[in-house]
């Protein structure tokens, strides 16, 4: 009865996260779950306190969730702190993560302002601090001045929502620092009888940190920094994307495959061991206490020393309770009953805090020891003969590989819409590489990284003990994934599935996987599971009609893209964003965004000037798609972001071709693009160092002519080229502009403004950007004019679908995309209608 109870209470949850949105519909859904319930209790054996015990957990799942998301008062720092910078008082209550010398730590704001202007508050602030000069620890009360805010990340169709993530963390607002001395110790953690066990931790880990860094170099300190402490600041993108390609991204951050695999190996060793001793001393022991219920004792230590070790962070420390569960249960003799442990394990997590339901690494952990657990129990129902004590080691080894190459496939093909979902991958190689990844890195890599850590502690020095060998190790298992990464389709790219389409998924692979399942229902099942596999490593592209245009301005931040579909399926990308140490535009927006789209190539990438904020995720975009041609505007820059899209550019084997005044880039039956900017002959002899109003006023416009329509593209042009292109005659009219320069006012003409004439008018900015862009002034301008304003920084992601046949524009950004609260009152069932269109709209476009 457990399991069921856990499944009504997932439900239950699930149903409670869109309570605000779709209360009357989850009224009606409950009213008809209680008339179902008498319906089953007339026409089954269910006892009624079992019905009524199933019905009641979906209630408490409901319940819970809306208590932990409404309940108590909301934090309202921003709002206190205003927006200057203030200074703050605050204990650090996490781990803090570096990566070179950029820190990240979560501060418990105590006190907002200084003396007689102090305000006392109660929040969370994720603070980001580059060029660090200081290590601190939990615990640590410290003092600094920011400016505050909420932080939202982008809004884009399918994208990860950053906000929602902060929320389920606690974190209320972000800022950040730059420069040494930023950040004032005012009294330490371990002088606090509340924080000196977790600063002594901290303590520890930095020790090890440092005797790493000291030793250690290249892939292999980035790797062993990221399975021991838990730090993954020093592993490259490069890096990440071959254990990506290869399905073994999970080996780089400490999750529960790394607790499980070092509970694993100190249950066998402590096992095994009380069972080699002689029998006279076996026959002791166990009057006291059984070979299993030593084993299980003593892995407790080992894997709560690890689990400290990588920061107690909240996925490390759900698969630490899963494995305390699993352990007691092997200590009261109930070691084959592992879905009962996984069901404990998940309603204690979830009941502490249910908004974990929604987190990827809850999601991912949870899916696959279920795999594991259904695949352990399948083969127990075949009846396999039992090992021989005096089987020997060959067939031994033989037996347990099959053993895991079940269990691996188990896991990856319960994994696969998830990943797919959240990754846009099918990690198809992972079902071979984990075969050799995982035991390396479980049984040889985080034994010898421990064994050295805990030396380390043990007997102090400078740098690592056993470091030649971690070094050697950790390089072998960088070059093995890179060379796994390089087998052709490796990484293979695809649309995330829609969510019904990964409901249908599961539920036919539990009905395929039912012993109880009659052959042919299980033929079918099977049948429609490889059906949807396929499909979604397929994910075909939407067939061109021949008239319908679609283009998207993406939100990327304080930065341009643009994406251009057009009705006989070209796709032009004007702009990939900015890319940052750790955030790339590229990769974490407008790649998500054409995959879904289920493009693949491009037959033209524009980068329109030779700017971060521009051309920056560029590089990432022509690494992993396929591309035709490549324009610019000739300039190029001595800039370590200029210098990757030129090694991106050769190694794909493009040419940059330098845009000009009146060259037609494409042209088709319906559609022409047209260069407007920057004149023929004037980026000659140009410094690109110069100044920005240069690289601005010389950058690619482009003016996209599709029948009745027309686009343009203006990149970061200021007044001076707006006036060159109105004293030239050029053909500047357009149904929706791209504002300028993010609404800079650097870049406003009245006269500009009139003569485009535009009904459309879209700016591309990023949320509390330092520019202060755009400036009310520049809207004003465009609302004067007549135009329809949308704002990446307000609506997120723009989209706009036009036919060449009519001259009507549909507009649809994503932040209408997402469902609203309902408000109680008459017109609730027409907001509630309205929002299920909106979730229908996510679940199928996803």
């Amino acid at each position: 009865m457990l399991i069921p109870l856990t499944i009504a209470f997932l439900v239950g949850l699930t149903l409670g996260s869109y309570l605000p949105y779709l209360p009357l519909t989850i009224l009606l859904l409950l009213i008809l779950a209680a008339a179902a319930t008498t319906v089953v209790e007339r026409w089954t054996n269910l006892p009624l306190r079992s019905s009524l015990a199933l019905y009641g957990a979906g209630l408490a799942g409901i319940l819970a969730w809306t208590m932990a998301a409404t309940g108590g008062p909301q934090p309202q720092l921003v709002s206190i702190a205003g927006p200057d910078r203030v200074p703050l008082l605050g204990t650090i209550v996490e781990p803090v993560r570096h990566s070179g010398t950029r820190s990240v730590m979560v501060v418990s704001v105590e006190q907002v302002g200084v003396g007689g202007e102090a305000t006392q508050v109660d929040g969370k602030v994720r603070v980001t601090w580059r060029e660090a000069d200081q290590v601190f620890s939990q615990g640590d009360r410290v003092s600094f001045r920011a400016r505050l805010r909420a932080d939202v990340g982008t809004l884009n169709p399918g994208g990860f929502d950053y906000a929602a993530h902060l929320k389920r963390r606690g974190i209320d607002a972000v800022a950040s620092l730059s420069g040494p001395g930023r950040i004032a110790l005012v009294s330490s953690g371990g002088d606090r009888f509340r924080w000196a066990f977790w600063h002594r931790i901290d303590t520890w880990r930095d020790r090890i940190h440092r005797a790493a860094s000291a030793t250690l170099d290249g892939p292999a300190l980035g790797i062993y920094l990221g399975m021991i402490t838990g730090e993954r600041g020093y592993i490259s993108h490069e890096l990440r994307d071959h254990f990506m390609a290869t399905g073994t991204v999970h080996i780089l951050s400490i999750s529960g495959s790394h607790l499980g695999l070092i509970a694993f190996l100190s249950f066998f060793l402590v096992r095994q061991g009380c069972l080699a001793l002689p029998a006279g001393w076996l026959l002791g022991l166990s009057r006291w206490m059984t070979a299993s219920r030593l084993a299980a004792l003593l892995t407790i230590p080992p894997v709560t020393f690890y689990a400290l070790l990588a920061g107690a962070e909240v996925a490390t420390t759900r698969a630490l309770m899963m494995i305390m569960v699993f352990l007691l249960a092997v200590w009261l003799g109930r070691e084959k009953q592992l879905l009962h442990a996984l069901a404990v394990a998940a309603l204690l997590i979830l009941a502490h805090g249910p908004q974990a339901l929604m987190d990827i690494s809850f999601q991912l952990s949870f899916i696959s020891v279920l795999a594991i657990a259904l695949v352990l129990r399948w083969k127990q129902g075949l009846g396999q003969e039992l090992p021989q004590a005096d089987e020997p080691l060959w067939r031994k080894a033989h037996r347990w590989l099959i053993d895991y190459a079940w269990l691996t496939a188990g896991v990856t093909l319960a994994t696969l819409p998830l990943v797919a979902y959240y990754f846009n991958q099918v990690a198809w190689l992972g079902l071979w590489a984990n075969l050799i990844v995982v035991p390396f890195a479980g049984f040889i890599l985080v034994p010898l990284g421990l064994l050295s850590a805990f030396t380390l502690l043990i007997f102090g020095g400078h740098s690592l003990p056993l470091g030649p060998y971690n070094q050697s190790l950790y390089d072998l298992l960088a070059d093995l994934v890179r060379w796994l990464s390089m087998i052709p389709g490796a990484e293979w790219h695809v649309a995330s599935p829609a969510v019904p389409a990964i409901v249908l998924f599961y539920v036919v692979l539990i009905v395929a996987c039912r012993p109880s399942t009659p052959r042919a229902w299980r033929g079918a099942a099977l049948l429609v599971t490889l059906l949807c596999v396929a499909w979604w490593s397929w994910s075909p592209r939407q067939v061109p009609d021949g008239e319908t245009l679609r283009v998207t301005f993406l939100d990327v931040g304080q930065g341009d893209a643009s994406v251009v579909e057009l009705p006989d399926g070209r796709t032009i990308l004007i702009d990939g964003g900015a890319a940052y140490e750790r955030l790339d535009m590229g990769r974490a927006v407008v790649g998500p965004y054409l995959w879904d789209r289920g493009i693949r190539h491009l037959d033209v990438v524009i980068g329109t000037h030779p700017q971060l904020d521009h051309v920056g995720g560029l590089s990432w975009v022509i690494q992993k798609f396929s591309v035709d041609q490549y324009w610019d505007n000739g300039l190029p820059r001595e800039r370590a972001f200029y210098r990757r899209l030129e090694r991106s550019l050769r190694a794909k084997g493009l040419v940059e071709r330098q845009a000009v005044e009146g060259q037609v880039l494409l042209s088709s039956k319906a559609c022409q693009l047209t260069v407007l900017n920057p004149p023929r002959d004037q980026t000659r002899g140009r410094d690109p160092e110069s100044g920005g109003s240069l690289l601005n006023n010389l950058s690619v416009v482009t003016r996209l002519d599709c029948g009745p329509h027309v686009f343009l593209f203006t990149a970061d042009i200021e007044a001076e080229a707006m006036a060159r292109l109105g004293q030239s005659g050029a053909p500047i009219r357009a149904s929706v502009v791209k504002i300028p320069h993010h609404g800079a006012r650097s870049s406003l003409s009245h006269a500009w403004v009139r003569r485009v004439a535009a009904q459309v008018a879209v700016v591309s900015a990023g949320r509390h950007n330092p520019y202060r862009h755009p400036a009310p002034t520049v809207l004003r301008s465009y609302a004067d004019a007549g135009a329809s304003l949308w704002r990446t920084d307000r609506d997120g992601a723009i989209s706009i679908v036009a036919h060449t046949s009519s001259p009507a524009l549909t507009l649809r950004s994503a932040r209408q995309g997402r469902p609203h609260a309902v408000r109680p009152g008459l017109t609730g069932w027409q907001a509630e209608k309205k929002n299920l269109s909106r979730i229908w709209a996510q679940w199928i476009d996803a």
